[in-house]
């Protein structure tokens, strides 16, 4: 099945072939990192399920008290919830999976705003509010612009081809801090049309494809997959003076 993490990974240069055949064709899962855990946590208790409807808790400190880190998340989860009340969201469906011909989607939630459907998509964040997406492509700060929408834009299609309606898309972003970003994605007939041609691209690509292992041993050495294809020396850097 084609989902948008699929077409956006398989199209990254750093991402290991390997790694990509293990997750999207094999079904390997990884171990969530501590910042994933966050999110899913956060995701879970502010609008009810994560995907597939896991249950993922915080571990404890040795005396059995809840860390500072799950107290602030708490904190966080409860003032989530009164501003998706403040902003009159109403949440139709959460984490459910849609699929269409070989495409499938996993958007958060779909909702009803201001009386019409659509869809949202949760996210919470440990960078700072005015951090540049320039730089760091998971920052919700300055030059928004910049960042990937393809989120945004396979889940607007995917509803449009299975109902013949176009559902505006909203990200809803909480910062570590407290900060909050309600971003409205209005995705043109071009961006569509140009990922219609982006799908097709993959389906001729991945006819063809062949996976051949990272050479990056750095890489290798932190991926949790530990294929016996891996990198297990690093390279000589040959430096002419």
């Amino acid at each position: 099945m084609i989902s948008q993490s699929a077409i956006r990974t398989f199209n990254d240069p750093d991402y290991c072939d390997i790694l990509w055949e293990e997750s999207y064709l094999n079904g390997w899962r990884s171990y969530p990192s501590k910042a994933m855990l966050h999110g899913l946590y956060f995701e879970q208790y502010v609008i009810g399920s994560t995907r597939g409807g896991e249950i993922y808790e915080l571990p404890k400190l040795k005396s059995g008290k809840p860390s500072k880190e799950k107290t602030d998340l708490d904190k966080l989860i409860e003032s989530a919830k009164k501003t998706i009340d403040n902003l009159g969201i109403k949440i139709l469906e959460v984490q459910p999976e849609w699929k269409h011909n070989d495409i499938i989607g996993h958007p958060d939630a779909l909702i009803e705003i201001n009386g019409d459907r659509a869809i949202m998509d949760l996210k919470y964040t440990g960078t700072r509010e005015d951090e540049s997406c320039r730089w760091n492509p998971y920052a919700w700060g300055k030059d928004l612009e910049l960042k990937d929408y393809s989120q945004a834009v396979h889940y607007v299609e995917m509803y449009y081809q299975m109902h013949g309606e176009y559902l505006p898309f909203f990200y809803l972003v909480f910062g570590k801090s407290g900060w909050v970003k309600f971003i409205s994605i209005d995705i043109t007939e071009q961006t569509l049309e140009d990922y219609r041609d982006t799908i097709k691209r993959f389906r001729a690509d991945l006819s063809d494809f062949t996976p051949k292992p990272s050479t990056d041993y750095n890489k290798c050495n932190k991926c949790q997959l530990q294929c016996s294809k891996r990198a297990d020396k690093p390279n000589i850097i040959n430096i002419e003076y």
